[in-house]
């Protein structure tokens, strides 16, 4: 029932948006948003496409249709998204350090096989990441991530905690922080850590 009720219920106009980058814990967040009853929309590899061809507005109406993103595109255009709605909330996942992340997202690569012969890219690999799959450059990605963090935190600058969460789930936040700003219940449940 619960489910069949989320989908009749109407978009509400606050946007929440995960704006860390990939493997700083947003398979977590996207877990969370769905378990507090947003309607949820995480990562799409043709909406980053879009934004790479700076082609916004398939973003925008996509996003009209949900309350809660993390992942791709959305850490991408987190500044499009705050002009475009008013009074949404955004929150920035962080490793516990930079070596940490590119530990993770060498992981996930060699999870995905990309250094294989046998990896085929997908149709919106080269326009999307910019590199080839064997040559990924690790350095390139942990400048990437203390940039992007770096501009973000300037750009909410006196609007942190009150328009920016910034966690680190190794840090120990979770559900109270969550919460707290989201005005929302803590679940009976651990905080999920998932991959």
């Amino acid at each position: 029932i619960r489910g069949a009720w989320l989908e009749l219920r109407p978009v509400e106009a606050r946007k929440v948006i995960g704006i860390g980058l990939p493997k700083t814990g947003t398979t977590s967040l996207g877990y969370c948003f769905r378990r507090f009853g947003f309607k949820h929309r995480t990562y799409d590899m043709d909406l980053a496409l879009q934004v790479k061809r700076n082609q916004l507005e398939p973003v925008f109406k996509e996003a009209e249709k949900f309350e809660a993103f993390e992942d791709w595109p959305w850490f991408a255009v987190y500044r499009e998204l705050d002009q475009r709605f008013s009074n949404s909330k955004f929150i920035l996942t962080l490793r516990k350090d930079t070596p940490t992340y590119v530990a993770s997202l060498k992981g996930h690569h060699e999870r995905e096989g990309i250094r294989n012969e046998s990896f085929v890219k997908p149709h919106y690999w080269d326009e999307v990441h910019g590199m080839e799959p064997a040559a990924w450059d690790y350095e390139k990605s942990a400048q990437r991530y203390e940039r992007h963090n770096r501009e973000v935190l300037e750009y909410f600058g006196n609007r942190i905690n009150k328009d920016l969460l910034v966690v680190c789930w190794e840090h120990g936040d979770g559900w109270p922080q969550l919460c707290r700003f989201l005005d929302k219940r803590p679940p009976d449940e651990p905080f999920p850590h998932l991959r």
